[in-house]
């Protein structure tokens, strides 16, 4: 049996969303843990994905789980094996490889554009941002996308780190749970996410199952 990816999920609101979808549909199984509850172990996982939350690097003297959560992920780092940050997932990366993480002049919240680099061969158009930090780009990586508020949105180090800013696997009804008012007011179309959600499938296909597709 394939040896699960491994969640680390730090809000219980901020669940795997559409990446539960792309493990079903490919038969990969799941492993979530909460890193405030649970130790985080130290093999039996193919791969890990560690999802977003409100907290950042720069609490971890407040919060002795996180630092351990970013030692574990320093030890990771040095498998073997394909490894996806997204927005606070992705700050706990840049920092474990000694990048600085930074509070941004404006949060980014909403849909707003992205521009991929060279160095990436996806589309990227509109993507769901919520966030008021964002990390610098770690010694070695290659800086895959920015934006007008963000110079870097995503990154990737060696062939199996990678760090993206912005969020592909939530739904319509996580951002209305996540951000009533700013759903009230916004919405969030559901064409975004059905397009979030088939370039989140791109990007797990080519990071977790390597296809043949390429950064």
């Amino acid at each position: 049996m394939t040896k699960p990816i491994l969640i680390i999920q730090h809000e219980k609101t901020e669940g795997p969303g559409y990446i539960y979808d792309w493990a079903t549909e490919k038969r990969i199984p799941l492993s979530i843990i909460n890193p405030q509850k649970s130790p985080l172990p130290q093999s039996d996982f193919s791969g890990v994905i560690i999802l977003g939350g409100m907290m950042n690097v720069c609490e971890r003297e407040r919060l002795p789980w996180l630092a351990n959560e970013i030692a574990w992920v320093k030890n990771c780092i040095e498998l073997p094996i394909p490894i996806l940050g997204i927005c606070l997932g992705a700050q706990i990366l840049a920092y474990a490889l000694e990048a600085e993480v930074r509070q941004l002049p404006q949060e980014e919240m909403g849909w707003l554009p992205i521009k991929s680099t060279t160095a990436l061969n996806f589309n990227f158009e509109n993507v769901f941002q919520a966030h008021s930090y964002f990390f610098e780009i770690p010694e070695g990586a290659s800086c895959l996308a920015e934006s007008d508020l963000c110079p870097h949105q995503a990154f990737i180090f060696g062939k199996n780190v990678l760090g993206l800013q912005f969020h592909l696997e939530w739904s319509q009804t996580d951002v209305a749970k996540l951000f009533p008012e700013h759903f009230k007011i916004h919405g969030s179309p559901e064409a975004l996410h059905r397009k979030g959600r088939d370039l989140l499938f791109q990007l797990l296909d080519a990071h977790f199952t390597q296809l043949n597709v390429s950064f």
